[in-house]
């Protein structure tokens, strides 16, 4: 049964949903969060990203709670809602196997992130690579992430494995990556695509049924929401369950196009008012 008082609750992507380039936030999303935030509507983040891996900028934004790596963890406030961890025995048979692999990778907590030894030098690269193909800078009114509240990425041997959501793996090896995910198929979930790389690939990977839409279903229940309720906005393949879930799944116009036909609608891009659009047309602002 629907809230009778309808109240919405959004459950907002974070990199190219509400955040351009990893660091730039439209004043126009800013506004429109706070406003349906004011207007009674509850607001939630829904991000591949670990909890210590959001700018405080970003949180100083103002949001009702966070689902983070990619549904292995929902706060409502400052309440821990869901948690959804890889077993020990997993975390060690998936870190053999991407070393015999040779793929680099990350494990995300809740509370840190860990990285293996090859990942600092591929990222400084991919960083590089990025940049040259970016803008030089926010456009004007928006709002710059800085970097600020981000925990420091850990050394692997320090990780506890009874604290892990979800690995990433990376490599400039394209077919190193398809091999692992051909291993692991029916084993993991898994899903690519979610990482801008100017070359070679990455994936996620986590326990089979973990996605942001089976949490996204938890967290409205623990809040008594249906999930008619629920707007859920995103621009990647790890957004498709929640727009499956959600009473409306709307997709980004900087989405790909084989991402916006699974959604039920598609707003304009990011950085041409999107989420500002998207909350106009369901009467949240």
């Amino acid at each position: 049964m629907t809230n009778p008082e309808r109240t919405r609750v959004v459950f907002l992507d974070v990199d190219g949903t509400i955040v351009e380039d990893g660091r730039y936030i439209p004043a126009s999303t800013i506004e429109a969060i706070r406003n349906a935030r004011e207007n009674g509507h509850l607001v939630f983040l829904c991000t591949g990203r670990s909890a210590v891996d959001l700018d405080q900028v970003l949180l100083d934004i103002g949001f009702d709670g966070a689902i983070t790596n990619g549904g292995g963890h929902a706060t409502f406030g400052e309440e821990v809602v869901v948690t959804r961890l890889l077993s020990a025995e997993a975390v060690a048979h998936l870190q053999e196997r991407f070393e015999a692999h040779g793929v680099h990778w990350f494990l995300q907590g809740h509370d840190a992130m860990y990285i293996s030894p090859g990942v600092a030098p591929f990222w400084d690269e991919r960083r590089t690579k990025l940049s040259e193909q970016r803008r030089s800078g926010p456009r004007e009114g928006w709002v710059e992430l800085v970097g600020e509240g981000i925990a420091p990425l850990r050394e692997i041997a320090s990780a506890d494995p009874n604290t892990i959501s979800k690995t990433v793996i990376l490599s400039d090896d394209a077919s190193a990556v398809d091999r692992v995910l051909e291993e692991l198929e029916g084993k993991f979930m898994h899903v690519t695509g979610t990482m801008p790389m100017p070359f070679g690939k990455s994936a996620e990977i986590a326990m089979l049924g973990m996605n942001k839409g089976a949490t996204i279903v938890e967290l409205l229940d623990h809040l008594g929401f249906d999930v008619q309720d629920a707007i859920g906005i995103g621009d990647n393949w790890n957004d498709i369950e929640m727009f499956e879930v959600c009473g409306v799944g709307i997709a980004m116009g900087n989405a790909e196009l084989a991402v916006q036909e699974l959604a039920d609608e598609v707003t304009a891009p990011l950085d041409e008012n999107g989420i500002a659009n998207a909350f106009r047309r369901h009467g949240l602002v």
